[in-house]
């Protein structure tokens, strides 16, 4: 095992990286362990294999990501020889650092196997395996979302593959609305060919990371005698994703991304799960999933509507904490209103204009529709106001491309 370097400073803590189970992330209680779930599916004994590890290093609560990955907080560097023992048993380990950084890629969630997903998913892992794999940044992802329509567009990706008809399909590079359409057989190669041309044009000082921001400078991939396949505007409708569940598959969604030790064992007993970017998992073989208190199973719960990060003291940024006032100002929500509550103006649970309450060690900032970074509407040190502006907050709609944290699609 690689130590991090114990010695690690402040700005490190301030800036961050994307963490994995290699190279965990230092944090305010601690390590951020990550663990990338290979096509978003556990087995029974995977997900039971996790509660167990769990249990045995006392890691208190698991937490659902928006990139469908699992993740640990307040590791201790202690308990890391053992927690990548305990992975690499269930199958839940990539041979080192590189070639975890690598795979990054999300799946429709809904996924059957030999299905177009799954093919293109799996060409995609084999692609990445490869010594001659472009180097990318440590966030750059793929979005395969073959499923009869789009669900990831919300979900954050560098590189989309989308149906089209008749087995052909359209790769395109994040935040273009055009692409190339190519038969189904040649997605992963072309998907591949997209994140080499990026790799070799956005490097050097100030260069985007992501390829949203390249193309939002107007940068085309030099082969762009493509095919200008437009983005059917109907598959961009905002619909709750839980409606359209393929027969048998339940869903259970974590409250603010978070399930106890105790849940998660629970959980795990059920069915093979399904991780998605929604805070949630799908449960195999379901109609239902049973209720427990520790979980969400009805589609009308407010705090399916609140996103909020882990707050103090979890991290060091935070000015305070977030997880409880944002449970309790769940219960005030309007109906089809919508919430987010930040420990500080980065924004990491959601990182899109919403209805947003910002903490401040003397209280907190109310911006009623923006990022978390935006200047504040008022400021209020009593939650009296604070909750009076919530449930006035309704009628500003969060649109597509927006809802990302939050369960919709």
């Amino acid at each position: 095992m690689s130590e991090l370097d114990a010695g690690q400073n402040r700005e490190a803590l301030r800036r961050g990286w994307c963490p994995g189970a290699w190279r965990p992330m230092p944090s305010g209680d601690g390590w951020i362990l990550r663990i990338r779930v290979p096509m978003g599916r556990l087995s029974r004994r995977q997900a039971e294999g996790l509660a167990a590890l769990m249990q045995a290093q006392r890691l208190d609560v698991i937490e659902l990501t928006q990139r469908s990955h699992l993740q640990w907080r307040g590791v201790q560097p202690a308990q890391h020889t053992a927690l990548l023992s305990g992975l690499r048993a269930l199958g839940l380990l990539d041979g080192d650092a590189m070639q975890e950084a690598r795979r990054n890629v999300l799946v429709q969630p809904c996924w059957q196997p030999g299905d177009a997903t799954h093919r293109v998913a799996r060409g995609l892992l084999k692609r990445l395996r490869q010594p001659d794999a472009p180097r990318l940044p440590a966030k750059f992802g793929f979005a395969v979302d073959l499923g009869k329509r789009p669900y990831l567009r919300a979900a954050s990706a560098d590189v989309r593959i989308e149906p089209l008809q008749d087995g052909w399909v359209l790769v395109r590079p994040d935040g273009s609305p055009h692409g190339m359409a190519v038969p189904l057989k040649r997605a992963a190669e072309e998907a591949m060919a997209l994140a080499a041309w990026f790799a070799e044009h956005a490097h050097g000082p100030g260069a985007p990371r992501r390829m949203a921001a390249w193309m939002a400078q107007r940068r085309r991939p030099a082969s762009e005698t493509l095919s200008p396949a437009p983005i059917n505007a109907d598959s961009q409708a905002l619909e709750p994703w839980w409606a359209t569940l393929p027969p048998g598959m339940a869903w259970v969604a974590a409250p603010f991304g978070r399930l106890s030790a105790a849940a998660w064992a629970r959980l795990a007993q059920l069915a093979p799960l399904r991780l998605t970017p929604w805070r949630a998992v799908l449960l195999e073989r379901h109609a239902l999933a049973p209720p427990d208190e520790a979980w969400i199973t009805d589609a009308t719960d407010p705090r399916l509507r609140v996103a909020a990060c882990v707050g103090a003291p979890g991290c060091v940024q935070a000015s305070g904490g977030t997880l409880p006032l944002a449970g309790l100002l769940a219960a005030y929500l309007p109906n089809e209103g919508w919430l987010h509550v930040s420990g500080c103006a980065k924004g990491c649970a959601h990182p899109y204009p919403a209805p947003t309450v910002r903490v401040r060690p003397d209280g907190w900032d109310w911006i009623g529709w923006g990022r978390a970074d935006a200047a504040a509407d008022a400021h209020w040190g009593a939650l009296a106001p604070l909750i009076d502006a919530v449930r006035r907050s309704a009628g500003r709609h969060v649109g597509h491309g927006q809802a990302e944290g939050w369960l919709v699609r």
